[in-house]
């Protein structure tokens, strides 16, 4: 096999396994505070699994999808290096405890998506999914974060940040691969008379579409107790009438399982945090674990498998029903840590040790076939 080929076609092969190194570093930092409650490190925690995890995860499926939903050009090799080395050196400049750095390298990480995705829409031969709107939503919502934050309180842009920008992008690419993967072809097929047509792109979006967008942006911008309210009003809209959470998947797999479980925990996530005022940063953590860990790791298993061995069997593996099973405990478990004050720090350590254990099942099984491309499946 040729590597370099190969890793241009797919450039999540290199991103997703530094992704959930990220995500593990990230993690296992909390278990130290079992048996030594003054570790606490904030700042590499949370720029390993927003930044590091999840933004790698997010940078190695756009510039994997994006060229074959838009007929472009594969990524360049500066493109893949130049977005993890800028992701690599916000790590240095976490661990000394440098936030405007860290938040100058967010914005340089987006800058680079944004840069990789414009070039393309400008040659697109065909328009991607109206969906993907949300996906130039959540990055705004990134860039105006991290910049804000280097000059003014980072904690006044944390929401917007590391639930505001994440939520966007997740809502515009399961827009078009939630419905899909679950075998709704009837959305997806309406989908495609609105954004195949060969109009400009924001005419591909139909009307109905752009109130959820609008009323998801505002609720950063409104009143906490009003926010939290609007968010909920249009992350449902989505759910129901976009993902069609509200029957059961068409296409029955482990897989499809466990996406649909994914995808209601972001839902209630959100539920959380608008019906329990004190327990905010609680619900956001139940956003990430349940909603952004377990629903990446499980879009990666489809993106695996479709490029690699096509052996439907793996998105059937009783593995996904346990690795979902322990991401939601460990949600579980970090939200419940509010309520016992006394034994705070080691649920968390309790909470990372469980998540722990269900990445690492999940990359045991899965991400052996990261480098297995069509030619070598068998």
């Amino acid at each position: 096999m040729k590597l370099l080929p190969v890793l241009l076609e797919g450039p999540y092969r290199i991103c997703f396994p530094l992704g959930i190194i990220s995500l593990l570093w990230g993690v296992l930092l909390w278990l130290p505070l079992i048996w030594n409650p003054d570790v606490y490190p904030v700042l590499v925690h949370r720029y390993l699994v927003i930044n590091g995890f999840t933004g790698l995860f997010i940078g190695g499926f756009l510039m994997t999808a994006v060229p074959r939903f838009s007929k472009t050009m594969s990524a360049r090799i500066f493109e893949i290096i130049s977005y993890v080395a800028v992701t690599i050196a916000g790590i240095f400049f976490a661990y000394q405890d440098n936030s405007s750095a860290v938040f100058a390298i967010s914005a340089l990480q987006v800058a680079t998506i944004l840069f990789f995705l414009l070039i393309r829409i400008f040659k697109r031969k065909e328009n991607p999914p109206y969906s993907f709107v949300f996906i130039f939503v959540g990055l705004f919502l990134w860039l105006l974060s991290s910049i804000l934050s280097i000059f003014f309180d980072p904690e006044n842009f944390r929401h917007l940040h590391h639930e505001g920008a994440i939520a966007a992008i997740i809502l515009g690419v399961g827009g078009r691969l939630i419905p899909g993967i679950l075998g709704h072809v009837e959305i997806v097929s309406a989908q495609r008379e609105h954004y195949e047509r060969p109009v400009s792109i924001i005419k591909t979006v139909p009307w109905h579409f752009w109130p959820v967008i609008g009323s998801f942006i505002i609720s950063y911008f409104l009143p906490e107790n009003i926010g939290l309210w609007v968010r909920l009003i249009s992350v449902l809209i989505v759910a129901t009438q976009y993902w069609k959470l509200i029957v059961f998947p068409k296409q029955r797999t482990a897989l499809t399982w466990s996406i649909w479980t994914s995808a209601w925990f972001i839902v209630i996530s959100f539920a959380l945090k608008a019906l329990w005022s004190d327990g905010v940063i609680h619900g956001t953590h139940s956003f990430f674990i349940s909603g952004i860990v377990l629903m990446s790791l499980l879009i990666a298993t489809r993106v695996l498998v479709s490029h690699g061995p096509k052996k439907s069997q793996l998105e059937d593996s009783k593995i996904l029903y346990l690795v979902t099973f322990l991401i939601i405990l460990a949600a579980a478990t970090r939200v419940s840590a509010f309520l016992m004050p006394d034994g705070y720090l080691k649920h968390l350590a309790y909470s990372s040790f469980v998540l722990v254990v269900g990445v690492l099942i999940w990359s045991i099984k899965y991400l052996r076939y990261v480098f297995t491309n069509d030619n070598e499946a068998h």
